[in-house]
Protein backbone atom coordinates (compact mmCIF):
# COMPACT_ATOMS: atom_id res chain seq x y z
CA UNK A 1 0.00 0.00 0.00
CA UNK A 2 1.27 3.70 -0.81
CA UNK A 3 0.06 6.49 1.12
CA UNK A 4 -0.40 9.93 -0.29
CA UNK A 5 1.52 12.65 1.57
CA UNK A 6 0.44 16.52 0.44
CA UNK A 7 2.55 18.70 0.99
CA UNK A 8 1.17 22.37 1.65
CA UNK A 9 2.27 25.54 2.37
CA UNK A 10 2.79 29.17 1.23
CA UNK A 11 4.15 28.98 -2.35
CA UNK A 12 6.12 32.40 -3.02
CA UNK A 13 8.12 32.06 -0.01
CA UNK A 14 8.86 28.58 0.29
CA UNK A 15 9.17 27.01 -2.85
CA UNK A 16 12.08 25.71 -4.51
CA UNK A 17 14.75 24.14 -1.51
CA UNK A 18 12.02 24.57 1.29
CA UNK A 19 9.08 22.17 -0.53
CA UNK A 20 11.64 20.04 -2.51
CA UNK A 21 13.43 18.64 0.58
CA UNK A 22 9.94 17.97 1.55
CA UNK A 23 9.38 16.39 -1.16
CA UNK A 24 12.42 14.33 -1.21
CA UNK A 25 12.17 13.24 2.66
CA UNK A 26 8.47 12.07 1.92
CA UNK A 27 9.61 9.93 -1.24
CA UNK A 28 12.58 8.60 -0.11
CA UNK A 29 10.24 6.11 2.14
CA UNK A 30 9.03 3.56 -0.01
CA UNK A 31 5.37 3.43 1.45
CA UNK A 32 4.64 6.95 0.72
CA UNK A 33 4.20 9.11 -2.30
CA UNK A 34 4.28 13.00 -1.89
CA UNK A 35 1.25 15.01 -3.58
CA UNK A 36 2.51 18.60 -4.66
CA UNK A 37 0.63 21.67 -6.11
CA UNK A 38 3.77 21.52 -8.11
CA UNK A 39 2.57 18.54 -10.00
CA UNK A 40 -0.71 19.73 -10.85
CA UNK A 41 -0.41 23.51 -11.30
CA UNK A 42 -0.86 23.83 -15.18
CA UNK A 43 -4.02 21.25 -15.02
CA UNK A 44 -6.35 24.43 -16.54
CA UNK A 45 -8.42 23.57 -13.53
CA UNK A 46 -9.21 26.62 -10.50
CA UNK A 47 -6.61 26.31 -8.47
CA UNK A 48 -8.85 26.08 -5.04
CA UNK A 49 -11.51 23.47 -5.99
CA UNK A 50 -8.53 21.39 -7.16
CA UNK A 51 -6.44 21.60 -4.37
CA UNK A 52 -9.46 20.91 -2.26
CA UNK A 53 -10.02 17.50 -4.42
CA UNK A 54 -5.93 16.63 -4.10
CA UNK A 55 -6.24 16.89 -0.73
CA UNK A 56 -8.93 14.23 -0.06
CA UNK A 57 -7.58 11.94 -1.98
CA UNK A 58 -4.36 11.47 0.55
CA UNK A 59 -3.44 10.18 4.01
CA UNK A 60 -1.35 12.84 5.52
CA UNK A 61 -0.81 16.81 5.15
CA UNK A 62 2.22 18.04 6.21
CA UNK A 63 2.06 21.49 5.79
CA UNK A 64 5.01 23.78 6.36
CA UNK A 65 4.72 27.45 7.71
CA UNK A 66 7.17 30.39 7.66
CA UNK A 67 6.14 34.50 7.84
CA UNK A 68 3.54 34.65 5.20
CA UNK A 69 0.05 33.83 5.29
CA UNK A 70 -0.41 33.15 1.20
CA UNK A 71 -3.33 33.42 -1.17
CA UNK A 72 -7.07 34.05 0.11
CA UNK A 73 -9.03 32.70 -2.88
CA UNK A 74 -12.12 34.90 -4.16
CA UNK A 75 -14.70 34.13 -1.92
CA UNK A 76 -12.96 32.87 0.92
CA UNK A 77 -11.67 34.13 4.04
CA UNK A 78 -8.85 31.92 4.64
CA UNK A 79 -5.81 30.98 3.18
CA UNK A 80 -5.21 28.29 0.68
CA UNK A 81 -3.03 26.55 3.56
CA UNK A 82 -5.18 26.88 6.15
CA UNK A 83 -8.15 25.79 3.81
CA UNK A 84 -6.28 22.53 2.68
CA UNK A 85 -5.80 21.70 6.65
CA UNK A 86 -8.94 21.97 6.97
CA UNK A 87 -10.22 19.87 4.19
CA UNK A 88 -7.38 17.28 5.50
CA UNK A 89 -8.89 17.54 8.84
CA UNK A 90 -12.31 16.89 7.90
CA UNK A 91 -11.82 13.99 5.88
CA UNK A 92 -9.65 12.30 8.83
CA UNK A 93 -6.66 12.96 7.02
CA UNK A 94 -3.42 13.48 9.31
CA UNK A 95 -2.27 17.06 9.62
CA UNK A 96 1.73 17.08 10.12
CA UNK A 97 2.74 20.71 11.05
CA UNK A 98 6.36 21.96 10.58
CA UNK A 99 6.63 25.44 11.93
CA UNK A 100 9.66 28.13 11.45
CA UNK A 101 11.44 29.04 15.19
CA UNK A 102 9.85 32.33 15.88
CA UNK A 103 12.93 33.17 16.34
CA UNK A 104 14.93 31.68 12.98
CA UNK A 105 16.89 34.06 11.24
CA UNK A 106 14.76 34.58 7.73
CA UNK A 107 14.58 37.07 5.00
CA UNK A 108 13.25 40.61 5.59
CA UNK A 109 11.75 39.83 2.08
CA UNK A 110 10.14 36.37 2.67
CA UNK A 111 7.75 38.11 5.71
CA UNK A 112 4.28 39.21 5.19
CA UNK A 113 5.23 42.77 6.48
CA UNK A 114 7.82 43.51 3.84
CA UNK A 115 4.88 43.77 1.31
CA UNK A 116 4.27 47.22 3.13
CA UNK A 117 8.18 48.21 2.62
CA UNK A 118 8.23 47.08 -1.11
CA UNK A 119 4.68 49.03 -1.84
CA UNK A 120 6.38 52.47 0.02
CA UNK A 121 9.48 52.29 -1.95
CA UNK A 122 7.71 51.89 -5.40
CA UNK A 123 5.10 54.67 -3.88
CA UNK A 124 2.40 52.65 -4.41
CA UNK A 125 0.98 51.85 -1.08
CA UNK A 126 -2.38 52.37 -0.47
CA UNK A 127 -5.50 51.96 2.18
CA UNK A 128 -6.40 48.41 0.69
CA UNK A 129 -2.86 46.94 0.19
CA UNK A 130 -2.36 48.49 3.66
CA UNK A 131 -5.85 46.62 4.91
CA UNK A 132 -4.97 43.51 3.01
CA UNK A 133 -1.36 43.43 4.71
CA UNK A 134 -3.19 43.65 7.78
CA UNK A 135 -5.23 41.09 7.40
CA UNK A 136 -2.52 38.75 6.23
CA UNK A 137 -0.53 39.13 9.35
CA UNK A 138 -3.59 38.34 11.44
CA UNK A 139 -4.18 35.31 9.71
CA UNK A 140 -1.26 33.95 9.56
CA UNK A 141 -1.06 34.68 13.69
CA UNK A 142 -4.58 32.93 14.02
CA UNK A 143 -3.40 29.90 11.63
CA UNK A 144 -0.12 29.38 13.91
CA UNK A 145 -2.55 29.06 16.97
Amino acid sequence: MTYRVFISSTGEDLQGPHRDAARKAVDQLDVFKAVMMEDFVASGQAPHPLCMEKVQTCDVLVVIVARRYGWVPDGQQKSITWLECEEAEKHGCEVLAILLDKDANWPLELEEEYRATKALKSLSLTTELTAEIQRDVDGLKAFKE
